[in-house]
């Protein structure tokens, strides 16, 4: 069936913004990938949200949505790919280097699938990989939806490649509470289990992973970069290999960095008891002082990921922890004041074992989808050849070669 509308100009004409359809876009500085979903709302039920979720709504990635918002009849306000030429979609994407462009489609009755296509084949395979891995069902999408039309929004990037993901309907209703696909659930914010792995799976093919090998206990780790502001929000998911024995394991992101001996750290600790302890500390001159502490209630598993987030605003310190591929909490678990440290510094990642530990080495620290507002931070893996890998990376256990941000 053809469109109502050939393109947006046509469809503004017959329609009013905020009461038939609605526009959103976000375009944080220096975001170098974009979340869309051109047929959100009513349209194609649960790609708006999809979106909104993989890109932080707009905090991680880039995110536009346009939205149906009719009682009913949304299916008017669909205009195909190759024609949604909306002003803000396209400005957004075209300052991007990658697009994931989220659709809804029919499928077959009760079967959950994602098919996937676009000219960024690269990063098809990526996503593919890290869905499946993750329990999803993916298959190359048929030709009236592979998204290889250049034409397509999909593809209007700097790069002008991108990827497009179409969800059956089965797929995204398993998103919402009891298969419950409507615009009073959507709205309400409930959402299953499921919507949020998924959400993470997309999010592990987007920065990917890095592991840091420790071979000797009491003996820091460090990963950094510049940083772009002494404010900073920062985000991450970390994970050990095996449970701790004797000690913990130490897993931090790091802010305000001037040298070792200065430093604010929230700090991730996997007990012997598996137990995962928050805290906020600093290092000052040498000597780290713990702020404030939080136990999380969750438990440690080998390989199992926590997710924490990081915020510093002037003298406030905030932190969160959570199980990754869940729920992000509301509110902050941390929360502290300190005006030792006022610099930008650096950032980064810091791993280090309890001198009391005594599990078998090396114990591997997996770090992942390391993100700040500004968008992904890039840290390339390789193995140290000569116990010294980069000048910010010291040790013959560090896996991380020197990290420098980069447009993907």
């Amino acid at each position: 069936m053809a469109d109502l509308y050939a393109n947006y100009a046509a469809l503004a004409a017959a329609e009013t913004e905020g009461v038939a359809y609605s526009r959103t876009a976000v375009a944080p500085a220096g975001a170098t990938w974009a979340a869309i979903a051109i047929h959100g709302g009513g349209i194609e039920g649960g790609s708006g949200e999809i979106a909104r979720e993989v890109s932080g709504a707009g905090a991680r990635m880039a995110y536009y949505e346009f939205a149906g918002l009719k009682s009913s009849g949304n299916s008017d306000l669909h205009i195909t790919s190759t024609n949604f030429d909306e002003p803000q979609a396209i400005s957004l994407v075209g300052a991007v280097r990658r697009c994931l462009s989220f659709h809804g489609y029919v499928g077959t009755a009760g079967v959950p699938v994602t098919a996937i296509g676009g000219l960024d084949t690269e990063l098809v395979a990526r996503i593919t990989a890290s869905l499946t891995t993750a329990g999803f069902t993916v298959t190359d999408a048929p030709s009236e939806i592979a998204g290889t039309n250049p034409n397509n929004i999909c593809n209007k990037t700097a790069t002008a490649a991108g990827v497009q993901l179409e969800l059956s309907r089965a797929q995204r209703d398993r998103f919402f509470p009891d298969g419950q696909n409507t615009r009073a659930v959507r709205d309400s914010g409930a959402r299953t289990e499921e919507f949020y792995r998924y959400a993470a799976a997309i999010r592990a093919a987007y920065t990917g992973r890095g592991l840091i090998a420790v071979s000797a206990i009491n003996a820091s780790r460090y990963c950094l970069l510049p940083a772009p502001a002494a404010d900073v929000d920062l985000y991450a998911t970390v994970a050990t290999d095996v449970l701790a024995a004797g000690g913990g394991h130490f897993l931090a992101l790091v802010a305000r960095y001037t040298d070792g001996n200065n430093m604010y750290l929230a700090r991730v600790e996997f007990t012997t008891a598996q137990a995962v302890v928050l805290t906020l500390r600093k290092r000052v001159g040498g000597s780290e002082t713990f702020l404030v502490q939080h136990t999380t209630g969750l438990t440690h598993t080998a390989g199992g990921r926590v997710a924490v987030r990081f915020q510093l605003a002037g003298s406030a310190l905030r932190a969160k922890a959570w199980q990754a591929g869940t729920a992000e909490p509301a509110g902050w678990q941390l929360e502290t004041t300190d005006t030792d440290l006022t610099a930008a510094g650096e950032i980064g990642l810091r791993t280090i074992l309890s001198s009391a530990n005594t599990n078998v080495l090396p114990v591997t620290a997996s770090w992942g989808e390391f993100t700040t507002l500004g968008g992904p931070q890039s840290m390339t893996v390789t193995r140290s050849v000569n116990g010294i890998v980069k000048p910010h990376l010291t040790g013959a256990d560090v896996r991380l070669a020197e990290p420098t941000i980069v447009a993907l």
